[in-house]
């Protein structure tokens, strides 16, 4: 597995990803921080200046398919391949799934789904030099059915089987995926 101590943080800005960036920065990592919220992206690095470590930002809505992989390469190329990669941005949406918007379907499927597999397709060609951890961010919707959250459900499901996948095709690769 890849030694270097870099980690790269998708939804970096609030609860499960802020809370990543702390414990990663304590135990001495080099962050690559991402959310789409740039002031606040701002702040979580002011607030790092305490660790010992780089840290580094990336304003990204993970909404906007366009922007994703062009922004990813741009990473790679300024801060290098992550050891480590967190995929924790998410997107929910409380209706009907019968009634819900397309466009909101198209939302959801784009942040909780489709951002995750254009961030791999990314990295993990570059990770496959020294091995890696994805780390992707489910929920136990992934297994369970809630009324008026079908479609977080439903990403969540397709998310834990991606990454199943995703560990399969790449542990000859050293990349653990989970």
């Amino acid at each position: 597995m890849n030694k270097s101590k870099l980690i790269f943080i998708t939804g970096a800005t609030k609860g499960i990803g802020r809370s990543t960036a702390f414990t990663f920065a304590k135990a001495g990592w080099d962050l690559i921080l991402l959310a789409r919220e740039f002031k606040a992206l701002e702040k979580l690095k002011d607030e790092l200046k305490g660790f010992d470590v780089k840290v580094n930002i990336c304003n990204c809505d993970l909404s906007d398919a366009e922007i994703i992989e062009s922004s990813i390469s741009r990473l790679l190329n300024d801060f290098g391949c992550p050891s480590v990669v967190l995929n924790n941005a998410g997107f929910a949406f409380n209706g009907e799934l019968i009634t819900m918007p397309l466009k909101q379907w198209q939302k959801i499927i784009q942040v909780n789904l489709t951002s995750i597999f254009q961030i791999c397709a990314k990295i993990v060609p570059s990770m496959r030099v020294k091995g890696g951890l994805i780390i992707n961010v489910s929920s136990h919707a992934a297994s369970n059915a809630f009324p008026l959250w079908g479609a977080y459900c439903t990403t969540k499901a397709a998310l834990a089987s991606f990454t199943k996948c995703l560990r399969e095709e790449e542990r000859h690769n050293s990349i653990k995926a989970c």
